[in-house]
C-alpha cells in the first residue's frame, strides 16, 4: 500500500493517463468484434483505444455495444434492404443499362480492372405505352425516354468509370463485394415512366444551382468558368463525418463569400440544382458502407430542404497512378468502389449520378499526371475539363 501511495505521490500525471487508458484499451479490444468490426487494428503498431477514439470520430459510442449487439444492428439492416431482382419491371423489349437503379443493387469493387464491371448488369426493361398514351409519347422532347418506372434508362445517368486494381489496397477500407445498398429513393418525375437523358447546356443552366464539396470542389469556385453563375459551399479537408458540422466557405451567385452550415444554407435558399462531390478525404476512414450510409444522410438531408431540386451526386475523381500504385488507401479501387455505392442512390428522376472521369483520365482510369501537381487536385488550367463535363452532363426536364 506504502508503494502504491509512492508511486501515486510520484507519478500523479503517469498513474492518471494509465488508469484512464486502460479501460479505453480494454473497450477497444473487446468491441473489435462488434461495434468496432469496421476499422482496421494494427496490434504491433496501435493500442487498443485508438479503436474508441476512431469511434468516437465517426459516432459510434463506446456503449452502443452494451445497447445495441453488432448482429441486431445487421439484421435490422437486413430487413431495410431489398433483392434488386424483386424490383425489376415487367415488361417486353430488354435492354442492358446502367448499374444504378431502384431497390438493392450488390456493388463489387474490389477487384475493379480497367474497362471491367464491377457491378452485375442489371437488365432495364421497357414497357409498351397504351393507346391512351401513344399522343403523348409522340410529343416528348427529343431527350426524353419512355421507359419503365423501376429501371433507369442508359444515358439518364453516367455509368461509373472503372480503374487498374494495382494490388496495393488496403482491404480493411472495403466493403465485401457482396454488400447491399438500400436504393429506395423515391423521384419527383419520370412516375409515368418518361425519364431525360443528360444533354448538354450552357452557364446559364447554373444560375440557379448550389455545389457542395471538399478542396476539389473550392478548386473548382476559382479556377472555373461558373463562378458568378453557380453558388459554392465548400472547404479544403471536409468529408462525409463532418461536412454537416462545421462551417463552410459560401460563395453566392454574386461571387460574394461568407462562412456558413450546410443545413443553414439549405434552409435559408432555393436552389433548382444541388450538386454533391465529397469523397477523397475519408478514402482512409471506415468502409465503403459507412461511407455510403453518411453519403445518404447528406442526399436526404438536401432532399428535405430542397425538395424540388435536382440533385447531383458527382462520383470522386479519381487519383494519379503514382497515387493509385502506391497508397492502400489514396487508390482508384477504392474510389471506384464507393463510387459504385453512392451511384445507387441515383434514380434518374431527380437523384443523377455523374461521373467526370473520363474527361481526365487515361484508360486504366488513372488521373492525367500533366493535369495534377500532387496526384489528388486538378491544376487550375485543368478546371476547364470539369467545367466541360458538367455542361455537357445535365438534364433538361422542360418544366
Amino acid at each position: 500500500m506504502r508503494f502504491i501511495k509512492l508511486l501515486w505521490k510520484r507519478f500523479t500525471l503517469l498513474c492518471i493517463l494509465a488508469l484512464t487508458a486502460l479501460p479505453l484499451m480494454i473497450i477497444g479490444w473487446s468491441g473489435r468484434k462488434t461495434i468496432y468490426s469496421e476499422y482496421v487494428l494494427d496490434p504491433l503498431r496501435q493500442p487498443g483505444l485508438t479503436l474508441v477514439f476512431e469511434g468516437l470520430h465517426d459516432g459510434v459510442y463506446p456503449w452502443q455495444g452494451l445497447l445495441k449487439p453488432k448482429s441486431d444492428a445487421a439484421e435490422d439492416a437486413g430487413e431495410e434492404t431489398t433483392d434488386a431482382a424483386d424490383t425489376s419491371a415487367v415488361g417486353d423489349t430488354a435492354v442492358a443499362g446502367s448499374t444504378a437503379g431502384a431497390g438493392s443493387t450488390a456493388v463489387a469493387g474490389s477487384t475493379a480492372g480497367a474497362g471491367s464491371t464491377a457491378a452485375a448488369e442489371e437488365t432495364i426493361v421497357y414497357t409498351e405505352a397504351e393507346d391512351s398514351e401513344v399522343e403523348e409519347m409522340k410529343e416528348l422532347p427529343e431527350n426524353a425516354i419512355a421507359g419503365s418506372v423501376d429501371a433507369i434508362p442508359e444515358g439518364v445517368c453516367n455509368p461509373v468509370m472503372q480503374a487498374a486494381d494495382y494490388d496495393v489496397v488496403n482491404i480493411g477500407f472495403l466493403s465485401p463485394d457482396d454488400t447491399e445498398y438500400n436504393t429506395d429513393t423515391e423521384g419527383i418525375f419520370a412516375k409515368n415512366g418518361i425519364y431525360y437523358k443528360l444533354g448538354l447546356v450552357d452557364a446559364t443552366y447554373f444560375s440557379d444551382a448550389l455545389f457542395i464539396g471538399d478542396s476539389r470542389t473550392v478548386g473548382l469556385c476559382e479556377y472555373g468558368s461558373l463562378k458568378g453563375n453557380a453558388a459554392f459551399l465548400a472547404k479544403e479537408s471536409v468529408n462525409v463525418y463532418n461536412v454537416l458540422d462545421q462551417e463552410l466557405r459560401y460563395t453566392d451567385h454574386d461571387g460574394e463569400t461568407w462562412d456558413a452550415y450546410v443545413e443553414e444554407i439549405l434552409s435559408e435558399n432555393k436552389y433548382g440544382k444541388v450538386y454533391v462531390a465529397l469523397g477523397v478525404n475519408e478514402l482512409g476512414i471506415g468502409t465503403t458502407y459507412m461511407y455510403y450510409e453518411k453519403y445518404r444522410e447528406i442526399i436526404s438531408m438536401i432532399r428535405e430542404y430542397q425538395p424540388d431540386a435536382l440533385i447531383y451526386i458527382q462520383g470522386i475523381m479519381h487519383v494519379s497512378y503514382d497515387k493509385s500504385s502506391t497508397d492502400s488507401c489514396r487508390n482508384n479501387t477504392v474510389i471506384v468502389q464507393r463510387n459504385m455505392a453512392i451511384s445507387t442512390l441515383a434514380n434518374g428522376r431527380d437523384i443523377f449520378y455523374i461521373d467526370m472521369n473520363p474527361y481526365v483520365c487515361d484508360e486504366d482510369g488513372d488521373l492525367y499526371e500533366d493535369m495534377s501537381g500532387d496526384g489528388i487536385h486538378l491544376k487550375a488550367s485543368a478546371y476547364e475539363y470539369w467545367d466541360r463535363f458538367l455542361m455537357e452532363n445535365a438534364i433538361v426536364t422542360g418544366e
